[in-house]
């Protein structure tokens, strides 16, 4: 089964393997191959390294160092390609991405590095020729070795020029208000009527499964009990919108309750950035248009996009900041 989002889906995620089904002798001719990394990174490492001589040699290792940057080695057999991305590189606090992309076919390849963290973005990159495919049983064996440095916090292979865009889900376990009671999210199914806040009871089109990064700018969100008018800890993406509503709202606003991206309110209290796996499943439901759904009293906003209208209004990311400083409870900066 793909995770897919916005028209690209991953290939392979670290911790869970090849994702898409594929024979054991598949190669990927072009894709994008990601990293992220927890900075600051202080001293050369060896970020990943895969070793195989199985049937003939071959290898594909990442290394770093803060003064000559990103070297990427490929090998297979006697073919060997080496990458560089020249130091040296944007560095700070945060988290950052490595982006190989390659076009064997095409012959062209660029590498990229970039602090997402900062403000404004910074990034530097580079480009060459002739890279090689990628066979996708070196791939599984990468996933399922432990990176070589402790600052690698996931790493995947899309076949899209991009990431799968981040977008909103909710955790397997969340109970979700239905004709017959609260069912977790992972086990709902097509046809089951979901009760809605503001549209009645609705039956759900889709249910997808995902397997998503769980850590650096994907890291998911944990919402913590009672603060959100839940009886439980919720885990939501960080992009999942949730409702908020009471006196404070009414002043600021105008109006008795508002959404919020749950990634905006991690306070290292009430809501915390949760990074302790690599990769989480997780759901996204379908019920034809934009809804609130009840979890355990905390009200989700589901199936919206930009051309389609919210059921109440969304915060921007300063509002949200206004509103959780006034509540006692503004978020922190990452470090």
């Amino acid at each position: 089964m793909t995770s897919s989002q916005n028209g690209t889906c991953w290939v392979a995620l670290s911790d869970r393997g090849i994702i898409e089904a594929a024979p054991p002798n598949a190669l990927l001719h072009k894709g994008l191959f990601v990293l992220e990394l927890a900075l600051p990174l202080q001293n050369a490492s060896l970020l990943l390294n895969h070793q195989a001589q199985d049937g003939w040699p071959r290898t594909f290792a990442i290394f770093h160092d803060p003064a000559s940057g990103i070297v990427l080695l490929h090998r297979q057999g006697k073919s060997v390609a080496r990458h560089v991305l020249p130091g040296p590189l944007p560095q700070g606090r945060g988290t950052a991405r490595l982006s190989f992309q390659f076009d064997a076919p095409a012959r062209h390849w660029s590498l990229s590095f970039e602090l997402l963290t900062a403000d404004p973005p910074q990034k530097a990159e580079s480009h060459g020729n002739n890279p090689l495919p990628l066979p996708l049983a070196d791939m599984q064996a990468l996933c399922s070795t432990p990176p070589s440095d402790s600052a690698v916090l996931w790493f995947g292979l899309t076949r899209g020029t991009a990431p799968p865009g981040a977008a909103p889900w909710i955790g397997l376990r969340t109970p979700i208000e239905t004709s017959l009671g609260p069912i977790a999210a992972g086990n709902l199914r097509p046809g089951d009527l979901v009760l809605t806040a503001d549209r009645g009871p609705l039956p759900l089109l889709a249910c997808e499964r995902l397997a998503l990064p769980a850590r650096g700018s994907f890291a998911p969100v944990l919402l913590r009990a009672p603060f959100f008018g839940q009886t439980a800890d919720l885990l939501v993406s960080a992009d999942q919108l949730v409702t908020t509503r009471g006196p404070e709202t009414e002043y600021l606003f105008g109006c008795d309750a508002v959404l919020m991206p749950a990634g905006a309110l991690t306070d290292g209290r009430t809501a915390l950035s949760d990074q302790r796996r690599a990769v989480t499943g997780s759901v996204a439901l379908n019920l034809g248009g934009p809804a609130l759904i009840e979890a355990d009293g905390c009200l989700l906003a589901i199936g919206h996009d930009a051309a389609q209208d919210l059921p109440l209004r969304r915060l921007h990311h300063y509002e949200v900041l206004t509103l959780m400083t006034l509540l006692g409870r503004a978020p922190r900066r990452a470090a």
